[in-house]
């Protein structure tokens, strides 16, 4: 103690300073533990009610647009899956019609190939008829003119 009292005593320093400097540290504690962890509290409620919901928002709207992305991508994927889908479905009626008018093409030409025999052979036909028709009214006009028959 009385190497205490001697540095003391050197530096010019009371027993008045020293309560003085216990007091300022007690005040210290004090103010720490009553007013600035308070506040300190406050601060750090007031952040989390003004940044963190700001920060949950960006993370909310960065899965939103994460979404959106996936929902167009599918919705153009649906799209081309749509398109591809109509268009084998018009070939596939352009190759049915196709068949149908070649089809009809081939039957139209049988029937008109057919029409050409019947014709050809009408006409045969007739031909015959008309000949045999020429010989008998010949004969009938001759036997007229001559007044006898003609053999």
């Amino acid at each position: 103690m009385d190497l205490v009292s001697k540095i003391f005593e050197t530096l010019d320093i009371n027993q008045m300073a020293v309560l003085q400097l216990g007091i300022v540290i007690v005040l210290a504690f004090l103010l720490s533990a009553l007013l600035i962890k308070p506040i300190l509290r406050v601060f750090e409620e007031r952040e989390n009610l003004s940044v963190k919901p700001v920060e949950e928002s960006r993370r909310m709207i960065a899965e939103a647009e994460a979404k959106s992305r996936q929902y167009d991508e599918s919705l153009r994927r649906g799209a081309a899956e749509a398109l591809s889908r109509k268009r084998r479905a018009m070939e596939e009626a352009s190759r049915a019609e196709r068949r149908q008018v070649e089809t009809v093409a081939e039957e139209t030409g049988r029937k008109t190939e057919e029409l050409k025999g019947r014709i050809a052979q009408e006409k045969e036909t007739a031909a015959a008829s008309l000949r045999a028709e020429i010989s008998k009214l010949s004969a009938e006009i001759a036997a007229k003119v001559l007044g006898r028959a003609v053999a």
